[in-house]
């Protein structure tokens, strides 16, 4: 799994953007859909855009059509390593078949 510390958070310096990727595109919809079923706080989705936003542990998630994920108020790597597990045994239904 790749993921970097991209840049501090605007609402917290102390912590970091991690901008991580699944290695697998997402099936926007579906991943909406699961999120939903979940009941995702905060879900804003577009299928048109190929986004979907929602919290997760106090933390802002977007993830991407083309499986980049960010994941906002992260402190360092191992964070958004175990943060980036959770998320995909939550959405992985939503994988496409197709690697990006």
């Amino acid at each position: 799994m790749d993921i970097r510390l991209s840049r501090p958070c605007v609402d917290d310096p102390t912590r970091f953007i991690a901008e991580c990727h699944f290695g697998k595109r997402v099936l926007i919809g579906k991943l909406c859909e699961l999120l939903r079923s979940y009941g995702a706080k905060g879900l804003k989705c577009s299928v048109k855009l190929g986004v979907a936003r929602f919290e997760l542990e106090d933390r802002s998630v977007m993830i991407y059509s083309s499986g980049r994920v960010d994941i906002r108020k992260i402190l360092n790597t191992d964070e958004a390593g175990a943060v980036m597990e959770k998320i995909t045994d939550l959405v992985k239904e939503a994988f496409s078949d197709i690697s990006s």
